[in-house]
């Protein structure tokens, strides 16, 4: 179970954490990001990952991505927003972090640890990769519209974990008053783990060295998405009539559609309701990127360059 590599004993986390307090566990085995560094480096050097899936942020502010990126002209065509390795090096060293979104959309193993954290859960997964310099912190204190389980990749970062909001209307951004007391201060170390349960104020600043962590975002529905698929439950299967001409004929076509979304509704129980609106998010999980095997496919004859409608151009 993915799970039980993060956070040991399933169980004791689910009762005693989960929603409820933040943690720092000490995972056994090796290291658990299928990301680093060096992964991070190659990525930008390739010169293909662009805005908005790299991001640079100091003192809580996000800084203009024309700083960091750089126009790339294709058949005589401009596009920017292409991260400059070069420049996001330099801002880096200047205090930048780098915050690297939806890893899982382009890093093929963080693709398949999204995936099958996602399928245990029943909850959509998401991955975040940060590169602090030292003494840096990227994200003022806020709070995140899901539930957090990062590990530290390099370096040591010192965490705040402040309780969760007084009332149910809350936003997922900056803390602007008080947080509170932190409900955790520690110093998280490569190859840890630390939880924070979703809407609990949290800020990070690294310490004497460079830090790196991945965030793995295990989304929940909001209402919203309860009322989305409450009406895509109560429209399943109503009758679509041709246009009725009469008054009449209009109040009988409003009577039939009120008798059928109230059937549909009344035998709708919340759990079920729940479950479904879950389920639709789960269907937005980014499948595991796939593996082409386009090597042993050139040896194919289906690839050979004397072979008609070969998808490569022979060498």
């Amino acid at each position: 179970m993915t799970l039980r590599q993060w956070v040991g004993d399933v169980e004791n986390f689910q009762t005693h954490y989960w929603r409820r307090a933040p943690a720092v566990f000490q995972p056994e085995g090796e290291a658990l990001s299928p990301i680093g560094l060096s992964d991070v480096e190659d990525v930008l050097c390739s010169g293909l990952l662009r805005t908005p899936h790299v991001e640079l942020t100091q003192a809580g502010t996000q800084i203009p991505e024309g700083d960091y990126t750089r126009v790339h002209t294709v058949l005589a065509r401009e596009n920017p927003g292409f991260a400059d390795p070069a420049k996001i090096i330099a801002a880096i060293g200047s205090g930048a972090t780098l915050l690297l979104r939806n890893v899982e959309q382009w890093h093929r193993s963080t693709a398949d640890l999204c995936a099958d954290l996602a399928a245990e859960l029943g909850q959509r997964v998401e991955a975040f990769f940060f590169v602090t310099p030292p003494g840096g912190q990227g994200l003022a204190v806020h709070r995140d519209d899901a539930d957090v389980l990062l590990i530290q990749v390099a370096g040591s970062k010192r965490w705040s974990v402040h309780g969760g909001p007084d009332n149910e209307q809350w936003q997922p951004q900056k803390v602007t008053g008080d947080p509170g007391p932190p409900l955790l201060s520690n110093r998280v170390h490569t190859g840890e783990v630390l939880y924070i349960p979703r809407a609990f104020a949290h800020s990070a600043v690294a310490e004497d060295e460079i830090s790196a962590h991945l965030s793995l975002t295990i989304r929940e529905v909001a209402e919203s998405d309860l009322v989305r698929t409450a009406l895509r439950h109560a429209m399943a299967g109503l009758p679509q009539a041709a246009r009725p001409l009469s008054e009449e004929r209009l109040l009988d076509s409003a009577a039939r559609t009120l008798d059928h979304l109230r059937t549909r509704l009344d035998g709708l129980e919340p759990k079920d309701l729940l479950r479904a609106a879950r389920d639709a998010s789960l269907r937005r999980q980014t499948e595991p990127i796939p593996r082409l095997g386009i090597e042993a496919a050139s040896r194919t004859a289906a690839f050979r360059p004397d072979t008609a409608g070969t998808p490569f151009p022979a060498e």
